[in-house]
Parts: structure tokens; C-alpha cells; sequence
């Protein structure tokens, strides 16, 4: 299947129950963009763009996918939605001083995305790829939701597929600098599956979802709280600047 219509079938659990990003990262991508002209590639329905739009930058987000841009259109907030692709935007030659991407990297033709992170963005601008990735090291629900997904899928999250973009883009790119945030969220037992059925590969991937289900309730049950659990995560980026 093509990358760019793996999502088409997610876009509701999407919109409901992924992650947002950690303020901390905001604030220091928001430092590095003294124009305030941000684009976002791969920018889905919309989170980080409405996050970097809330901080006060003027934000452009690339998303291929017809039914996840609608998405983003319609959640509003502030940002623009342009069809594109990561390796050809369609944007003007340096028109941004911060270009972004978020669960979106691994999924990219990396050569030809960093050219045209160079096309559209100034000169030593800042870029960076981040990521959401599961902290199963902290036990709990998110150790329990990663044996789920290994019995059900037989593959781990974005965690493995982030640490080799990243240590790819760093070979296109040295000298970058790679951060690290924690960050959190709380589901319901409705979020928790929202949550799990917004994962291309779990929508792809698993045969038996009424299996599945029953698996993940289990998980969410014996972590539960309040009727909420902990999904913990480790938010990594690796920001580079643009060529002079």
C-alpha cells in the first residue's frame, strides 16, 4: 500500500487519540524560528501544526492525504493545509525559517527531503524530525501495550523506526542535536483503543481485531486507574540547520 493512504482508514481514532507534543519542545522550537514562518511536513490532521500556531508562528502543514488534511482543516486553530509531499512541498524557495515533521520522517524518501527542506527553508535554518515514542522502560501500561503489539503484530512501534531515521538523517546531516522529553497521556478504556486503531500498522496488520480487542481491554484493566491509564513516552527529535 502506498504510505500516503495508509492512514485514510485511521484518521477518526487519529483525530481522537494521539499524542500531542511536550510545551518544552514547543518553546524550543519556537526559540529557533526568529521569522516565525514555520512549515510542517507530513502534518496529518493537524497536531503539532496547531501546537507551533498556538505558540504564535505563522504555520504551513504538507500533508499528502486527502482525508487526514480534511481533518486538519476542519479541527482549525490557525494553521494552513497545502497537498504535497515532504520530498516536493510546492512551496515557494525559502520561504520558512523552521521546517518540521512529526511521526512523518520514517515514512520519507530522506535524501530528497532534506533537499527540499533546503529549497524552502533560509539559509542555517532550523529543521527538525520528532517523534512520540512509547517508553515501555517505564513499565506500566505502556510495557504491557508494547508485548501486546509484538503478540498481535509482530513488530514494535515508531521507537526502532525513529532511532535509525534519526541516526540516518545524522549521516546526511551531522552535527545535529538530539533531544530527549519526557511526556504523558491519559486514555479511557475508549481513548486506550482509539489510541491502538490509530496505528497504520495495527489497522493493517491485525487479522483478528475482535482478538485484539479483548487482549487490550485485559491490558487496560489490570493498569486501569480511575478508569484512566498512563501511556508514557519518550519525545525525541534530532535538529539539524539548513545549508548557507
Amino acid at each position: 500500500m502506498d504510505s500516503r493512504e495508509r492512514f485514510t482508514a485511521t484518521v477518526g481514532d487519529y483525530e481522537r487519540a494521539r499524542p500531542d507534543y511536550p510545551d518544552a519542545l514547543i518553546a524550543a522550537l519556537v526559540a529557533r524560528a526568529p521569522w516565525r514562518r514555520a512549515v510542517d511536513l507530513g502534518s496529518g490532521t493537524g497536531i503539532l501544526s496547531r501546537q507551533l500556531a498556538a505558540a504564535g508562528l505563522d504555520v504551513i502543514g504538507v500533508e499528502p492525504n486527502a482525508a487526514m488534511r480534511l481533518a486538519a482543516e476542519r479541527a482549525g486553530g490557525g494553521p494552513r493545509y497545502h497537498a504535497g509531499q515532504a520530498e516536493s512541498t510546492g512551496l515557494a524557495v525559502a520561504s520558512a525559517d523552521l521546517v518540521v515533521g512529526a511521526q512523518a520522517f520514517h515514512w520519507f524518501d530522506l535524501p530528497a527531503t532534506v533537499a527540499e527542506i533546503d529549497r524552502v527553508a533560509i539559509a542555517r535554518a532550523p529543521a527538525a524530525a520528532i517523534w512520540n515514542v512509547r517508553a515501555e522502560e517505564a513499565g506500566g501500561f505502556a510495557a504491557a501495550y508494547e508485548a501486546l503489539l509484538g503478540r498481535f503484530v509482530g513488530r514494535r512501534g515508531p521507537g526502532e523506526l525513529a532511532n535509525v531515521t534519526i541516526d540516518a538523517l545524522a549521516r546526511l546531516r551531522p552535527g545535529g542535536e538530539r533531544l530527549v522529553f519526557p511526556h504523558a497521556q491519559h486514555l479511557d478504556r475508549d481513548g486506550a483503543h482509539a489510541r491502538a486503531w490509530s496505528s497504520s500498522y495495527v489497522a493493517h496488520g491485525v487479522r483478528d481485531h475482535a482478538a485484539f480487542d479483548r487482549a487490550l481491554d485485559e491490558v487496560f484493566g489490570a493498569h486501569a486507574l480511575d478508569g484512566a491509564v498512563t501511556l508514557r513516552y519518550r519525545t525525541l527529535a534530532y535538529v539539524w540547520s539548513t545549508s548557507p
